[in-house]
């Protein structure tokens, strides 16, 4: 008898939704919509998620993004239709949420911890601020991330340190108006490289080295790198590494390679995850 009760009991209630009659035409029909789906082809709903997950590793984060925010900016609304768009996206995630379940247990009982994070994991996609198109997936674990563990650290009691969250209209430090969602998405992203040891810097989290930040930051959450690994990778992209390594230049070269070869590998985890 599997342990993951708290997973078993989504697939099957997946199950009950995908039989259904008219929610498979339904979704993908909002898929023709975005341009993820280019035809109207036959199946039913239980025959999308493993459909888009086979485009996802030709086409790339790109159609992730793309059909993810469809699904999503339905979801944010009320009534039936929001409802079975919110179950799409949790049921997409749910291989991203049981691997935070196991990254966050850390003593816990699974079951107690998969509830926390699968409740987290359907406000994240309910609440989803839709100016934020880019890394669609990435953001969704990256704040489900955050917002279980805060649960989970309040549930050991009062002693125990929270991570702030700012909120998704919070101004920046120094009062100037922003982006709030940016603001709200670098905030976390900062929190959670910063819980790990890397990317202190704000500057680190600006542009391609933000983009590298979030990467490792899911990489590490979803159990597919080391956190020791990707604090080298960190210091490996600072200005001036090679120097302080003390290192030839042909050294540094093959290290730099495969250090890609590795991200490379796992980006592909990332899309997958979506």
């Amino acid at each position: 008898m599997s342990l993951n009760r708290v997973f078993d009991a989504l697939d099957a209630e997946w199950a009950l939704v995908c039989a259904a009659p008219g929610r498979g035409s339904l979704v993908r029909g909002w898929l023709l919509e975005c341009g993820a789906l280019d035809e109207y082809p036959q199946g039913g709903l239980d025959d999308v998620l493993p459909e888009l997950a086979s485009r996802e590793r030709g086409q790339g984060r790109a159609f992730s993004d793309r059909w993810l925010y469809e699904v999503l900016r339905r979801a944010g609304g009320e009534g039936d239709e929001a409802q079975l768009a919110a179950r799409v996206v949790v049921q997409a995630m749910l291989p991203a949420a049981v691997r935070l379940t196991g990254r966050l247990k850390a003593g816990r009982d699974f079951d107690e911890t998969a509830q926390v994070v699968v409740s987290c994991l359907y406000r994240v996609v309910r609440t989803y601020p839709m100016a934020r198109r880019r890394g669609v997936s990435a953001n969704l674990v990256l704040e489900t991330l955050h917002w279980a563990s805060r649960e989970l650290a309040a549930e050991a009691g009062p002693d125990t340190e929270v991570a702030w969250h700012p909120g998704f209209d919070s101004p920046t430090q120094d009062g100037a108006p922003h982006d709030p969602e940016e603001a709200a998405w670098r905030s976390v992203l900062g929190q959670q490289a910063e819980r790990l040891g890397f990317a202190a810097d704000p500057q680190e989290l600006a542009g391609a080295r933000g983009d590298l930040a979030e990467l490792l930051v899911w990489a590490v959450a979803a159990g597919e790198l080391d956190v020791s690994r990707a604090r080298v990778i960190v210091a490996e992209v600072r200005e001036g590494a090679r120097e302080a390594a003390g290192v030839s230049a042909v050294a540094w070269r093959q290290r730099r390679s495969r250090t890609v070869r590795q991200l490379r590998a796992v980006a592909g985890q990332w899309v997958q995850a979506a």
